[in-house]
């Protein structure tokens, strides 16, 4: 089931997987106009009743996927799942990482992002990281493995877009569920560097190296169309972050430069609050990529408070 949300995405999948003993969710989607009725007409086009889901699995804590966990179990009474880290980082956030706090107000002025920009960043990235009450009852991930849908899925925890992304894999049928971790079209979105010895990228590229090696026959994402060839998606994905490392390390030289300076180089200097945001992350993720391979050296302005990357 596809379910609207903003920006380039467009819409979110939501798998719902039919057993003898009822049906199974993966992912409930955002909390945004439309999506409850998207819900109802499609208990209607099923011909089922909300109380024939028994599970709801989700992948990340991520506000598209689970936005209607907790108003989706009040319907169904049905158990809701995810894992112990996505669960407290989506709804009880470190008071002190929320966006606006002291940590995030020095973490992006560390980038290069002015103060009038985190002003106006802050009410963006709050209103799309906010979860929406009711909150789900979860039961945390315990096992490594997950009967749903009269499937028997391997739970796979994955890193880089998020801290302990699920992945869904049956063996049987080569299926794999694949959440955001790995999309058809579009490179996923690498999380936000919180020290500069943190290596998202290249945890993501791991990630995505464990799943390959399960050799799926069909992949089934969480945003734009399932697909088959694993190896080559993962070999475009390479290349891409590869082709991006290489243009991020032609941005340095011997003389150490901001975070904001590549990006303005990369992207230009007028870019809107939530794309610098994006594109912040994007950048340092790569820069400290390069660091983790010795091939950049990064320190930190004591004067400015600046993070500051050059050539190794």
């Amino acid at each position: 089931m596809r379910l609207p949300v903003p920006g380039a995405l467009r819409n979110i999948n939501s798998y719902l997987l039919k057993g003898q003993d009822g049906w199974a969710v993966i992912d409930a989607g955002p909390n945004l106009p439309g999506c409850r009725e998207k819900w109802e007409t499609a208990m209607e086009d099923l011909g089922i009743q909300f109380s024939d889901i028994k599970q709801i699995l989700i992948t990340h804590g991520h506000i598209d996927h689970v936005g209607l966990a907790g108003w989706l179990q009040e319907q169904t009474g049905a158990a809701v799942f995810m894992s112990e880290t996505e669960y407290r980082n989506a709804f009880y956030p470190e008071e002190t990482e929320q966006a606006g706090s002291l940590f995030f107000r020095e973490g992006m002025l560390s980038l290069g992002i002015t103060a009038k920009e985190i002003e106006k960043l802050t009410a963006i990235v709050k209103f799309i990281t906010e979860i929406a009450e009711p909150w789900p009852q979860v039961q945390f991930l315990q096992n490594n493995s997950l009967q749903m849908g009269d499937r028997t899925w391997e739970v796979v925890l994955t890193t880089g877009h998020t801290n302990a992304h699920v992945c869904l894999f049956n063996r049987e049928e080569g299926l794999l569920l694949s959440g955001d971790q790995i999309l058809p079209t579009i490179s996923t979105v690498i999380r936000f560097p919180t020290t500069a010895d943190d290596n998202p990228l290249g945890q993501y590229l791991e990630s995505i190296t464990r799943l390959a090696q399960l050799k799926p026959s069909r992949i089934m994402p969480a945003h734009g169309e399932p697909f088959n060839d694993m190896d080559a998606r993962i070999e475009q994905l390479f290349h891409h972050h590869q082709e991006r490392l290489q243009i991020i390390m032609d941005c340095l030289s011997g003389e150490p430069c901001s975070v904001r300076t590549v990006v303005n180089q990369l992207f230009g200097a007028e870019l809107d609050e939530f794309n610098l945001f994006l594109a912040t992350g994007e950048v340092t993720a790569h820069l400290l990529m390069l660091h983790s391979q010795g091939k950049a050296q990064v320190s930190q302005d004591p004067s400015t408070g600046l993070y500051m990357f050059s050539l190794a």
